[in-house]
């Protein structure tokens, strides 16, 4: 990963961290009403590692068409935003496949394009974490960026969860994220969950974001995301790669 810490030491106060704080509130927030709908290019690699000699037991690359929406759908009478991600598969491993075929197996990073950002900074979010700021300026993707770092508040909170293998976990987080001094804008954010599953010793994701044009307009998505799952034996790992973003209309031809 690009990053690393700055010799020169900025003035970094708890005024800093509430700016901060404030500035990613406000870009969640605003997120999902503002995204339009888009394709994209996902190269989704997925690995499952030994862990008793790391020999490499599968190695998969998929690549997909994925078309975001934002549907509008009625929740307990209320209007909610629904992000829909649509894959049409179009190769594995080089080799071109039939779509109605192909089922999607193994992990991935679920949540890249809205639900990692918004559990962690929207406004109604923050609340569930205790959030501190690294007294020096680093640096990531050649970017000054200040290091936001983060802690569930509650060893159990049923606001914050995720899903395992189709059951729902409380989650439970340590992570970090390193936000462009410039933009305030998260550059990536990766965290560790430590309410595991049964048989599961560790579980840590990834994001990294950046501003894409779609249009006219800039916004801020992913272009990788990455997944570690370690098991006793096994240990399966995920990177997901995001390119040719394009806002979609009926004149954008799939490929």
């Amino acid at each position: 990963m690009a990053y690393s810490s700055l010799a020169q030491e900025p003035l970094i106060s708890s005024e800093s961290l509430e700016k901060i704080l404030s500035s990613l509130a406000t870009r969640a927030d605003n997120f999902e009403r503002s995204l339009p709908d888009f394709i994209a290019k996902e190269t989704l690699t997925q690995e499952t590692i030994e862990q008793k000699d790391n020999k490499v037991l599968e190695h998969n690359i998929t690549v997909s068409r994925l078309t975001g929406r934002q549907l509008e759908i009625t929740k307990k009478g209320q209007p909610q935003l629904d992000f829909q991600e649509i894959r049409q598969v179009q190769t594995i491993n080089g080799k071109v496949v039939k779509v109605d075929r192909f089922k999607s197996r193994g992990p991935q990073v679920d949540g890249v394009f809205s639900s990692i950002l918004l559990s962690h900074f929207a406004s109604l979010d923050q609340q569930d974490y205790n959030f501190s700021l690294d007294t020096k300026l680093h640096n990531y993707r050649n970017r000054p960026s200040y290091l936001v770092k983060f802690t569930s508040r509650l060893k159990v909170n049923e606001r914050q969860y995720y899903f395992f293998e189709g059951k729902r976990l409380a989650s439970q987080q340590e992570g970090q994220a390193w936000v462009d001094v410039e933009t305030l804008a998260p550059l990536h954010i990766e965290y560790v969950e430590k309410n595991l599953p049964k048989n599961i010793q560790a579980i840590v994701y990834s994001v990294d974001y950046a501003a894409v044009e779609l249009g006219e307009e800039s916004f801020l998505l992913p272009i990788e995301a990455t997944s570690e799952i370690q098991e006793k034996k096994f240990i399966n790992r995920v990177y997901q790669q995001y390119s040719d973003y394009k806002k979609f209309s009926t004149d954008v031809k799939l490929e």
